[in-house]
């Protein structure tokens, strides 16, 4: 039973696999206890969560999906959702978003998962990409360290000056800026910097759009930034090393979200004391742009089809989303999660969170940027390219990725790299059976 609803598969016992992206131990523990609270609810209900780490949810969901075993409900990108729906192998949840109440969920929200008259998925929290940096090494540098850069000259000035040889030997040690080098983040800088530079990564048609001049000077900047103030080895940097790398002092930025302050209390308590963690509440435009794109974190929660309709998936869902449940998870990392919904983010318990004390500047700066700044999901630079059913093909394909890394490894110009990006792109969509240009 679950509020006074029986479960129909529940008699002859089903198991309910949830894959999400939340390994955070905190995270997994609440999960746990919602599940045990579940099951308890609903004999004959067995549900096993598995935490992926964030960048490697796609390539492991387009295995499960290549072998026919998908899990029974998933976080994925706005990409994938739309992608599978398009493919029929979800259900719509729309009893979901009708249990929570539907006005209570913020219009951003809404609008990501909901096509062809139904939610076919639902953000688990939101939150932005924004760059961290140390106060320190800024003050140090002779610059603000509260004024955050307003163009993609401004920005690499500072990341020069922040590039420094501290121990006199003649090279550099401290470098202005570092980034996660596995492929799923570079997708993020490629389409995020591209924003920011007034272009889009897909024409209106649908057809790739990356020969365009935006583009090309987004890569163009890329390889100014490895020439002057990217460590030699960022390309094998994980996204905790660029963490590790700030807190040590390897580097004076990086680009992140709030979940890194459990890291940086860890691993660098005194900085964290002397105030020295800073997060900027807006970010550089490019030479071609008029504001500047960030990403939302916003991975639905999608159910999968199953022969008796996925009734007992969409009954747990509902039972996460009741907001002393929702509560508990959102407060898991509360610096980074943000809830869904308007009540939860006006509720005495959840706005006497602990860490709000602490890190209400990185709070504020996320709630100006997606007040203010209209951030978007990955790879969505236009908001019509989430009508786009093949995103999550291209994400996987390592089209984007080898175009940065031609540029910034291989040494080839921004337009030839972006020419055979371009043409393996369009080859891509017509294999797939989706070209309309």
């Amino acid at each position: 039973m679950v509020g006074g609803l029986a479960l129909g598969g529940a008699a002859g016992g089903k198991t309910i696999n949830v894959w999400h992206t939340e390994p955070n131990p905190r995270s997994v523990a609440v999960i746990k206890e919602i599940i045990e609270a579940f099951e308890k609810a609903n004999p004959g209900v067995r549900v096993e969560q598995e935490a992926i780490a964030w960048g490697d949810l796609d390539a492991k969901m387009q295995a499960a999906l290549a072998a026919g075993a998908p899990p029974d409900i998933a976080h994925g990108q706005t990409y994938v959702e739309r992608s599978l729906s398009a493919k029929g192998l979800l259900v719509p949840i729309d009893e979901v978003v009708k249990a929570i109440g539907e006005d209570d969920i913020y219009p951003v929200v809404r609008k990501l998962d909901h096509h062809s008259g139904h939610y076919w998925g639902l953000a688990h929290a939101i939150g932005t990409d924004l760059i961290i940096y140390r106060k320190d090494f800024y003050r140090a540098a002779g610059l603000d360290p509260d004024k955050a850069p307003a163009t993609w000259a401004e920005w690499l000035d500072q990341l020069k000056k922040l590039t420094v040889d501290t121990n006199g030997d003649g090279k550099p040690d401290r470098y202005g800026l570092d980034l996660a080098g596995p492929g799923f983040f570079i997708n993020e800088e490629v389409y995020m910097w591209t924003g920011s530079n007034g272009g889009r990564l897909f024409q209106p048609n649908g057809r790739p759009n990356f020969t365009s001049p935006q583009v090309l000077e987004m890569l163009a900047f890329w390889k100014e930034l490895r020439a002057c103030c990217l460590p030699p080895e960022w390309l094998s940097h994980a996204y905790l090393d660029t963490f590790a790398n700030l807190a040590t002092g390897k580097v004076a930025s990086i680009l992140g979200w709030g979940r890194g302050t459990d890291y940086f209390e860890k691993y660098a308590p005194e900085v964290v004391a002397k105030g020295d963690i800073g997060v900027f509440p807006t970010k550089p435009v490019g030479p071609s742009g008029q504001t500047f794109l960030t990403q939302l974190d916003c991975e639905p929660w999608m159910v999968f089809k199953d022969a008796d309709g996925a009734k007992e998936e969409i009954e747990f869902l509902k039972f996460f989303m009741r907001p002393e449940n929702y509560r508990r998870y959102i407060q898991s990392v509360p610096v980074h999660f943000f809830p869904i919904t308007r009540s939860m983010q006006s509720d005495p318990q959840y706005l006497a969170t602990p860490d709000f004390a602490k890190w209400k500047f990185w709070v504020d700066a996320q709630r100006n940027v997606i007040a203010n700044y209209e951030p978007k999901p990955l790879l969505i630079t236009h908001w019509d390219d989430l009508q786009l059913p093949y995103l999550q093909e291209i994400a996987g394909s390592g089209i984007l990725i080898d175009m940065v890394t031609d540029v910034v490894k291989n040494n080839r110009a921004p337009a030839d790299a972006a020419r055979r990006a371009q043409d393996r792109a369009e080859a891509l969509i017509a294999q797939l059976g989706y070209k309309r240009w």
